[in-house]
């Protein structure tokens, strides 16, 4: 096929004029191979002129068009702020139907994030998703030259008639090869089911035609398997069920303003928040808002909506893996903050709050919120941000549950301890009395967590240091 071609502009030039076939199949193809540009287009397109964005984008809204015009599922599929989401229902129309493979460099974090759940969908009911290979070696955690996102590449295999689709392995490099030769020898072995390179993980079709991809985010398989219990626990209920989350640290910063305590006294309306989420400023659950602000900014006249829905009890927006210590934090004043989301009761009594809330703080910094927290990562694997409807979904212990005042005393017990990076789990007194409590609310042996907590301090995206064996046991 690459010999018929002259070069890409005589390519573009026959796609356009003759979409039937030309030298160039669009149908009935073996397999496909890409690497789609991740760029957002409002970026991908500045090195363009104007008039040149504009064809560019009426020639990506014809395929769009013509794509659901085939298939109407399609437009779950594609966004127009990315042309990497039109590569997928693209191949699908190339490939032949009977058979034909994918093979497919994307984000990590695509095979976990809510938006890309439909792509996800897409391809589990139309192929076998059959292997996602992820680099796990801090060094190099991508397949793409220019760029340092996690990247996954996906193998996927049309389904055989009806039969059903077997489970998805999922190999997490420790180390990524960097020589053709290495390349050639972590195939094969990956294909002789080897994990000299790495460590296995299968997960059941069930789960991946779900979009439920989430062992991608970990080198230790067990840790996968954890969190998914965790996420099914019967005497824990999501923390949306009984709170409202909000608002964003983006409504705040769009509405408010930070000033000086001089500024701050002219204004009636100023008050304390916490503006950074700094693993050096916050340290301890027990917090005092850092800085002053005031009514302002582009959306000002939504300052009243953002101060009303303060919160004593406030969790991040965003988290360092490698160094950062606190996922809530605790005042005794209610705020709000720039990195930080309130959490406040919504049908249930107010009077319990202030007891309710120094258990919820615990519970939040224990290592079984860690682990259903970087289960659905989002931007980066080291470095993920958290929605607030990714915060509802977490799982809290139902109000009946008897650890709550457990949970309290702990928070009693390590509110002004210093809580250790999670790399440093192993050497946290605050993080083992933590879990300590968060094993009574779970019902479960405390040495289950203690190992939990262990595994996690070794993750690679957690330690920044290559993982040492398969993940049997790192």
């Amino acid at each position: 096929m690459a010999s018929k071609l002259q070069g890409t502009d005589t390519l573009g030039a026959r796609w356009e004029a003759d979409e039937t076939g030309g030298d160039f199949p669009l149908n009935d193809v073996d397999l496909v191979i890409m690497n789609p540009p991740f760029t957002a287009n409002d970026k991908r397109g500045q090195k363009f002129t104007g008039d040149a964005r504009t064809r560019m984008q009426e020639r990506e809204l014809q395929i769009r068009d013509a794509l659901l015009k085939r298939n109407e599922e399609t437009g779950d599929v594609i966004t127009t702020n990315s042309v990497r989401t039109f590569f997928t229902p693209l191949a699908d129309q190339l490939l032949r139907q009977e058979r034909g493979v994918i093979a497919k460099v994307l984000p990590t974090t695509a095979c976990v994030g809510a938006s890309g759940e439909s792509e996800r969908r897409f391809l589990a009911e139309r192929f076998h998703v059959e292997r996602i290979v992820t680099s796990h070696d801090p060094k190099r955690v991508n397949f793409s030259e220019n760029t340092g996102i996690h990247e996954s590449l996906l193998i996927c295999r049309r389904r055989n008639g009806s039969a059903r689709a077997a489970p998805t392995e999922f190999m997490s490099l420790r180390r990524m090869p960097t020589t053709a030769k290495e390349a050639l020898d972590a195939a094969d072995a990956i294909a002789a089911g080897n994990g000299v390179w790495g460590s296995r993980a299968f997960w059941p079709a069930e789960r991946v035609e779900a979009g439920d991809w989430t062992p991608v985010q970990w080198y230790d398989r067990s840790l996968a398997e954890a969190a998914c219990r965790l996420e099914s626990w019967d005497c824990l209920e999501p923390l949306g069920e009984g709170h409202r989350i909000g608002p964003t640290g983006r409504a705040a910063q769009d509405s408010w303003r930070k000033c000086d305590e001089a500024s701050a006294a002219a204004e009636p309306h100023a008050r304390r928040i916490y503006a950074s989420v700094s693993a050096d400023l916050r340290r301890t659950i027990a917090a005092v808002p850092e800085q002053w602000a005031k009514p302002g900014g582009r959306r000002a006249h939504l300052w009243r909506n953002v101060r009303d829905q303060a919160s004593t009890l406030l969790v991040a927006v965003r988290f360092r893996t490698t160094n950062g210590r606190l996922t809530a934090l605790r005042s005794d004043e209610s705020t709000f903050g720039f990195g930080w989301i309130p959490v406040a009761p919504t049908d249930r009594p107010t009077l319990q709050w202030p007891c309710r809330s120094k258990a919820l703080a615990v519970w939040l910094n224990s290592t079984p919120t860690r682990l259903m927290l970087l289960n659905r990562r989002a931007k980066t694997l080291d470095y993920p941000k958290w929605s607030v409807a990714h915060w509802e979904s977490i799982r809290i212990p139902k109000p009946q549950n008897p650890a709550w005042d457990a949970l309290a005393a702990a928070y009693t017990e390590t509110c002004r301890m210093e809580l250790l990076p999670m790399r440093q789990a192993e050497e946290c007194e605050a993080r083992r009395i933590i879990d300590k409590a968060a094993a009574l609310a779970l019902g479960t042996d405390e040495a289950q967590l203690a190992e939990w907590r262990r595994r996690l301090a070794r993750e690679p995206t957690v330690s920044n240091e290559p993982a040492n064996g398969t993940g049997d046991d790192p």
